[in-house]
């Protein structure tokens, strides 16, 4: 690491509380728009009562009947950038010959269902109310929920 580096990586810790209580504001209002949205065809994530997230991600798991590669590409088509929520290098064709062919069905279907909304300091509430209505109409459009 170059001191310039070092020298920004202390200012951005020194802004880490700020940071990361953002998005634990931008993490709990996804909740309740998703919670609000009846029938919105998406599972929100939970925090286990016994820590804490920083929310780096917030991964959203849709049915087992959505087509995530197709609501992904509806919510993009509506101006809102999405991710897959995992990689399973179980799947992966560079790892095909050195782990053996398992049988991990809850990562599978994580990788297959689970979707990344975005998640940035400064996203405000009308730009969530808008990433959730991407996806409801996304959800609804291909026949899901």
């Amino acid at each position: 690491m170059t001191d310039i580096q070092a020298a920004v990586g202390r200012e951005q810790l020194r802004r880490l509380p700020r940071i990361v209580q953002e998005r634990r504001e931008i993490a709990a209002r996804y909740a309740s728009l998703l919670g609000d949205a009846a029938g919105a065809g998406a599972e929100a994530p939970s925090e286990p009562a016994y820590c804490r997230t920083n929310w780096q991600s917030y991964c959203v798991r849709i049915t087992d009947s959505d087509d995530q590669r197709r609501v992904m590409q509806e919510m993009l088509e509506a101006g809102v950038s999405t991710r897959r929520g995992i990689m399973c290098a179980h799947r992966e064709k560079a790892y095909s010959a050195t782990i053996l062919r398992l049988s991990l069905p809850h990562s599978t279907r994580a990788q297959d269902h689970c979707v990344l909304l975005p998640l940035f300091a400064g996203l405000t509430p009308d730009d969530q109310r808008g990433v959730v209505a991407a996806l409801t109409r996304a959800i609804h459009r291909n026949g899901c929920a």
